[in-house]
């Protein structure tokens, strides 16, 4: 699974890679910035989030409708996000309007007009957002994870940030935040498909012309806590839990990404998982469970969620802590691992005829690892891994790491009692159970 990457770093701060799909009718081309919800100072939070919307509701030569109807009336589409760690903005179009595409986003970048009426109407649009997801109590339970886990950094505010919050942000903030997207914070652009890269940095140098000189990247604080807190909410019916763990990313290298992956596609990463079997399938007890991992510059963190009926929530999340001591403990099942393995690499070859994933997974692999693997690359580490080396690296990031749960539930019953240290909750370590 070769890949035809290369790589130029301008002179303002720009870095553009390319991934070359000599087959492909398209092309995926993005920007993105390094910085995100986690980087914010307490009077900024949700600012990043609303950056992305804004940007889009207009520039100096087009208007909020211009700007969508020049990739959709080609055929294409345009879509961007706002993460912990990032912003990013990319388009998938036929590859002959591959300049269209850089233009329209440099646009966006370089050149939004910030006007306040617009941004008025965008803040109740954001509010209507933070709402949206004030009805989802799985989206709450993840943030409440994150605001005791990561309390002291970045990661655990919320991305959109509360209403409050979101009301109180300034146009003032928003332009300094535009200054410093064009003077100061080092951009990423990244491209997939049928894409010339030389091509590519000509169009950057000449779309990103008053992009200025490269700054630091801005800096990332990781603190994180055993910690575990239960809330009651009004109007829903399952109680909703996320429990999970945090650790120094120093602490695991590529082979170690690569075990995690295999853990984490083992223990819950589909219908043939351990936590989907054993909490849905043999019991009946959830119809949404899943484990997740996420990868920060800093550190990297893995959770369990679920929802199931209140009555039921101590059984569900014990089952899911002794699949995972079954883990550590016995390591895989026969037959499991080279299940888990040939699921990850069915995964990266299907992902691998779409420019659009192979451009995001360009992207985040240098915003988050600070560094491109390529296909083949790890690929190569899947296929070489041990059984023993995958439980081993479990066992070692676990035993370092920070455990937290929170669980939100309907309001009107007896507050659920988790003990903050659930995880060792006889008392003794994961690997030491007999």
């Amino acid at each position: 699974m070769k890949q035809l990457v290369k790589k130029t770093e301008l002179e303002n701060g720009i870095t553009i890679l390319t991934d070359y799909m000599p087959h492909a009718y398209s092309v995926a081309v993005g920007a993105w910035i390094p910085r995100g919800s986690r980087h914010e100072a307490p009077d900024e939070y949700g600012l990043s989030h609303f950056y992305e919307h804004l940007v889009f509701k207009g520039t100096k030569k087009r208007c909020a409708l211009q700007i969508a109807r020049a990739i959709e009336d080609k055929g294409g589409n345009l879509e961007a996000y706002t993460t912990r760690q990032e912003t990013g903005f990319y388009a998938q179009i036929e590859r002959s309007h591959l300049a269209l595409a850089v233009d329209v986003i440099a646009d966006m970048l370089m050149n939004p007009r910030m006007d306040k009426s617009e941004m008025e109407k965008e803040r109740r649009v954001i509010i209507e957002e933070i709402h949206s997801y004030d009805d989802i109590p799985e989206e709450i339970v993840g943030d409440i994870f994150n605001a005791i886990h990561f309390k002291g950094s970045g990661i655990a505010h919320s991305i959109t940030g509360t209403i409050k919050q979101v009301n109180a942000l300034t146009h003032k903030q928003m332009l300094r935040y535009k200054k410093q997207v064009i003077d100061e914070i080092p951009l990423l652009v990244c491209a997939s498909g049928k894409v010339d890269h030389e091509e590519l940095v000509r169009l950057c140098a000449e779309k990103f012309a008053c992009k200025k000189t490269r700054g630091p990247l801005p800096a990332d604080v990781y603190k994180a806590h055993n910690s575990v807190k239960v809330v009651q909410k009004q109007d829903i019916a399952q109680s909703n839990l996320f429990w999970g763990l945090s650790f120094d990313r120093n602490l695991m290298d590529e082979r170690g990404r690569c075990a995690l992956s295999l853990f984490n596609v083992a223990m819950g990463a589909g219908m043939a998982s351990r936590l989907f079997q054993k909490i849905r399938e043999d019991r009946g007890l959830a119809y949404s469970v899943y484990s997740t991992a996420d990868i920060y510059r800093d550190c990297t963190d893995w959770g369990v969620s679920l929802a199931t009926e209140p009555q039921q929530l101590k059984t569900a999340m014990e089952l899911s802590l002794d699949e995972t001591r079954n883990f550590l403990k016995h390591g895989f099942k026969k037959g499991e691992f080279e299940r888990t393995k040939t699921n990850i690499l069915g995964g990266m070859y299907l992902g691998a005829d779409s420019p659009e994933k192979r451009v995001v997974r360009m992207a985040e692999q240098m915003l988050h690892l600070g560094e491109f693997r390529t296909m083949e690359e790890s690929e190569r580490i899947i296929k070489n891994i041990t059984e023993g080396e995958v439980v081993e690296t479990v066992n070692r990031l676990f035993d370092s790491a920070k455990f937290s749960a929170a669980v939100i539930e309907p309001a009107g019953r007896k507050k659920t009692k988790l003990d903050v240290d659930f995880f060792n909750e006889k008392g003794r370590r994961l690997n030491q159970l007999k």
